[in-house]
């Protein structure tokens, strides 16, 4: 009797499991929630087209004029790649460049020469970032696969839970 090989749908290599994708997107919309500024007010984070959507874009004069806001949403746009750096996968093709929107607010052009200098240390703090809020990331993650959709009531209220067990359990 010969045995017939089994047959597994091949997946290509550079689409991540659902799982590892709820991971990212949730990556991104955590950052989000905790930098509460206004272009990064959440609308809803959906599993289903593997996007984060927001309620504005990022006004370039504003980062222009406030490096803290701009640092806030290229760490958010830079979420994603963290993540998956992280998690050891391919990263992703994030919605927001974050490489344009550092490029586009920086008028100087001794800023312009350390272009990338800068975008390594935004990586670097997005990634400690991540690393700190990993459960709420998590949390995240958990309620897209089961939903598919969270809106901003949702993301806000599972990063709560997540912060309120971690403050349980280490007091």
């Amino acid at each position: 009797m010969t045995q017939t090989p089994l047959r597994t749908e091949s997946v290509p290599f550079h689409l991540p499991r659902a799982e590892i994708l709820a991971q990212l997107l949730a990556a991104e919309a955590v950052l989000a929630c905790l930098g509460a500024r206004a272009p990064l007010r959440l609308e809803t984070v959906s599993l289903t087209d593997a996007a984060v959507h927001y309620a504005l874009e990022p006004d370039l004069r504003a980062l222009q004029n406030n490096r803290g806001l701009l640092d806030a949403v290229v760490m958010t746009a830079l979420a994603q790649g963290a993540a998956a750096e992280i998690l050891g996968v391919r990263p992703p093709i994030s919605g927001r460049d974050p490489r344009a929107l550092l490029q586009a607010a920086l008028t100087e052009p001794e800023e312009l020469a350390t272009l990338d200098a800068y975008l390594q240390v935004l990586v670097g703090r997005a990634r400690a970032a991540l690393r700190r809020a990993w459960a709420e990331v998590q949390v995240v993650a958990a309620g897209l696969c089961e939903y598919g959709v969270l809106d901003v009531q949702a993301v806000h209220h599972r990063v709560a839970c997540a912060q309120g067990i971690r403050g349980t359990l280490l007091n």
